[in-house]
């Protein structure tokens, strides 16, 4: 997640005829990038069909709320990022009651440095307050973890029939293992692109296919020549492109089970496409 917090206005997008794709960015931040409307009518024009949206504090939840009451197509989640632990997790969970999102999170826990941005104990209880509420709605879980890969999978252990994505994961293959294992995805994002990582690049080959999703998690993580905050949800196809080429497929193979993958995990919602939407808006 970004620590970009860019807050704008969206106009109204007009385009004309957008390509027909399966690909999907299964996790960005659009409201943290300047001019939302811009960049997801570019996207779409890229190729890239949808994209899931993600909040993570007050402030981005309430911004993702605007922009889908502007494009209701797009599919979103909202939730509270272990970063911002010490805000209040009761109006969270009303506004995902309230909103019907497709998931919740962006949530998880992060332990990084020497003293952890907040006490473990903290961010364990507005983890597990979400994986909850998500258990009881059905919902998935878009889970953030750094430096706290054993935490997090005792916790998924704990609330055990959750569903969700390790979402831009950079551990080890045992790791992933573990969550495939209790019936996650694992989010794989710009890293895969990056020669040096090496660890990523091998989980992204040894893991089944069925088992992936692909995403950017724009503006935040960078990727092979593209640095952050220049991040956008169409560099979704370089990670799926890098994916098909280390593992030796095609690259319509990997659009193909990525996307059968999306719509598993987040529900039919994500199977639509922004396209027409965006389409109908350049006729008024």
């Amino acid at each position: 997640m970004s620590g970009l917090l860019v807050r704008c206005g969206v106009p109204r997008l007009a385009t004309t005829h957008l390509p027909e794709t399966s690909l999907f960015d299964s996790h960005c931040h659009l409201t943290d990038i300047a001019d939302p409307a811009s960049v997801l009518e570019e996207t779409l024009r890229s190729g890239v069909r949808s994209v899931l949206t993600c909040g993570y504090d007050d402030a981005s939840n309430r911004a993702v709320r605007e922009l889908v009451t502007r494009h209701p197509s797009l599919p979103f989640s909202l939730g509270l990022h272990p970063w911002f632990a010490d805000q209040a997790i009761e109006p969270v969970l009303q506004s995902i009651l309230d909103s019907q999102p497709v998931a919740v999170g962006e949530a998880g826990l992060d332990l990084w440095g020497e003293v952890p941005v907040h006490p473990i104990e903290r961010q364990m209880q507005v983890l597990e307050a979400q994986l909850d509420l998500a258990r009881r709605l059905d919902l998935p879980v878009t889970l953030h973890s750094r430096k706290a890969i054993a935490e997090l999978l005792d916790a998924v252990r704990r609330y055990r029939g959750v569903r969700g994505a390790l979402h831009a994961f950079s551990g080890s293959y045992e790791q992933a293992r573990a969550f495939v294992d209790l019936g996650l995805y694992i989010g794989v994002g710009g890293a895969v692109t990056r020669s040096r990582a090496k660890r990523v690049r091998r989980c992204a080959v040894a893991l089944p296919l069925d088992c992936l999703v692909v995403e950017t998690d724009s503006p935040a993580i960078g990727l092979d020549g593209v640095e952050p905050p220049h991040v956008r949800p169409w560099h979704v196809k370089r990670v799926a492109a890098a994916l098909a080429e280390l593992r030796g497929i095609a690259l319509e193979e990997v659009e193909r089970q990525t996307d059968d993958n999306v719509v598993k995990l987040f529900g039919e919602r994500a199977r639509g496409s922004a396209i027409s939407e965006v389409e109908e808006g350049s006729n008024r």
